[in-house]
């Protein structure tokens, strides 16, 4: 016994299955700081086409005012001494 061979339209449409299937975007969705590193490098190439060299495209995506929204991992206590409580005094 042997079995039976698929029809031509049965391969085709498990060829388009199998395409599609390849095609399908198989990445992790994006998170807090791919948005934000996302959001500060198109900041950075838009002042680029407006003219701003890269120096001072620079300077206005990483200057103290005009620095974008930081995402929520951003760590409050950069220096990582231990945090002062008030009721421990």
């Amino acid at each position: 016994m042997s079995a039976r061979k698929p029809t031509k339209r049965e391969r085709a449409a498990r060829l388009r299955a199998k395409e599609l299937a390849a095609k399908r975007d198989k990445r992790q969705p994006l998170g807090d700081l791919d948005i934000w590193a996302i959001a500060v490098h198109e900041t950075w190439l838009a002042m680029q086409r407006q003219g701003f060299t890269k120096e001072q495209a620079m300077d206005y995506v990483t200057s103290v005012f005009h620095m974008p929204r930081l995402p929520d991992w951003e760590v409050q206590n950069p220096d990582h001494s231990p945090f002062e409580d008030d009721e421990d005094e």
